[in-house]
């Protein structure tokens, strides 16, 4: 395996976000925060067909690598979707492959 340093922050930055949401779990979980707002991980738990230990650990990790974020609420953890981290990611793809932001055409037909 090479060594990190070889290249772009960038390169490096985009490969670390990746990972993170590379289980389709985790972006069920990441579209069930987005489309329901905050949420406790029962709730993620009683809407998508994982266990409480896998919905915790996949929460674990999307919090670590910052896509979610956590507040704590009497005896309960709440999670929040962070929108930021993916505008983040999708920047940082287009940086790596050089893709500019489509630009809105206009049709005359």
């Amino acid at each position: 395996m090479k060594n990190k340093k070889n290249f772009e922050e960038s390169v490096n930055e985009l490969a670390d976000l990746s990972k993170a949401i590379g289980h389709p779990a985790r972006i069920s979980i990441l579209l069930f925060l987005m489309e329901n707002g905050p949420s406790t991980c029962q709730q993620v738990v009683d809407k998508l067909p994982y266990s409480q230990s896998t919905v915790s650990g996949h929460l674990q990790k999307l919090k670590e690598d910052g896509y979610i974020d956590l507040k704590l609420y009497k005896t309960s953890s709440i999670y929040t979707f962070k929108k930021d981290t993916v505008l983040h990611l999708n920047q940082l793809v287009q940086k790596v492959f050089k893709l500019a932001p489509e630009k809105k055409q206009l049709s005359l037909f």
